[in-house]
């Protein structure tokens, strides 16, 4: 992409400059372009360039507050010059670099997200051998077989972060002194509210309400219904926690992320191996709406009755 193109594609990110930078009294203060002698039309624009980027920098510290820290902005600094003191007069070579640098993310990205270690060797070997002749690539085997190796590595992953997940929420019961329900659920006993009829079997019909939140507090998740069947609607905890309880009542469990979100736990910024605190409250469920057809066709009926000869 042409200079141009990057400068005015991030020229949205201008507006969080004066939001976000400022004076750092660490370096004395922002330097301005009054700050510079025999300034040009070209060093203006570069100078501007660069305070794009640092305004896109502190945006990513919007979602990492680690990000904003002296050393890690000196790191990116430096991360800067090594990538343009690396970058030639060749195209094809930039490419490469750019291209180089994705990689390593990824494969970092990969060691951290699989739990497991790569010969990068083997990547470059691929690599080269496929650009030896355009005919050597099969890319819809290719793309085949690597997904079908991430999904297998996503299963091994899930199951390890299961089984550290339901050590560590086991730790946490026995210190905690909770009681167990399963293996993956534990409760703080007993339940509040003395409750109405029997304990709640699938199929029963209940008005429940569920606050889930992490161990410290913050609530990450609320759904609320004045009438549900159990057994349908839930996540498998939160089925499995109605199970102890009944109308009237309200209790407290801990679970596992991903007992509780299982693939879905990013979409809530769940850690794999994080223990979840969620509490239940079961009411008598509201009346059962009348289906308003039916309603109508039995009055109907009535008042064709009630018309007959006779009545």
């Amino acid at each position: 992409m042409k200079l141009r193109n990057l400068f005015f594609a991030a020229g949205a990110s201008l507006l969080m400059l004066s939001a976000c930078s400022g004076n750092d009294k660490d370096n004395g203060g922002m330097r301005t372009l009054a700050d510079y002698d025999n300034v040009t039309t070209a060093d203006s624009l570069l100078y501007y360039f660069g305070q794009l980027r640092a305004a896109d920098y502190w945006q990513i510290t919007y979602n990492d507050s680690t990000k904003a820290s002296r050393e890690s902005r000196n790191e990116f600094l430096k991360g800067i010059r090594a990538g343009m003191d690396a970058a030639r007069d060749n195209e094809a070579y930039n490419q490469g670099l750019y291209i180089g640098v994705q990689i390593a993310l990824n494969l970092s990205d990969f060691a951290e997200d699989y739990n497991v270690d790569f010969n990068r060797q083997i990547l470059l070997n691929a690599l080269e051998d496929g650009l030896k002749n355009d005919s050597v690539v099969n890319t819809g085997e290719a793309n085949q077989a690597f997904r079908q190796i991430l999904q297998k590595l996503t299963i091994q992953k899930e199951e390890t972060d299961r089984h550290i997940a339901l050590e560590t929420l086991a730790e946490a019961a026995k210190a905690g002194k909770w009681q167990k329900i399963s293996e993956s659920l534990y409760a703080v006993a007993p339940a509040t509210g003395t409750g109405e009829g029997d304990i709640l079997k699938d199929g029963d019909v209940a008005g429940v309400k569920v606050s889930i939140r992490n161990t410290d507090g913050k609530e990450i998740d609320r759904r609320d219904t004045d009438r549900m069947n159990i057994g349908q609607g839930f996540p498998g905890p939160v089925t499995e926690a109605l199970h102890t309880m009944k109308i009237g009542q309200t209790r407290k469990f801990y679970t596992t992320g991903p007992e509780m979100f299982g693939r879905f736990a990013e979409r809530y910024n769940v850690k794999p191996t994080q223990i979840i605190e969620f509490t239940v409250a079961v009411t008598a469920p509201a009346p059962e709406k009348a289906d308003t057809k039916d309603s109508a066709d039995a009055n109907a009926a009535a008042t064709a009755q009630a018309a007959k000869p006779g009545r």
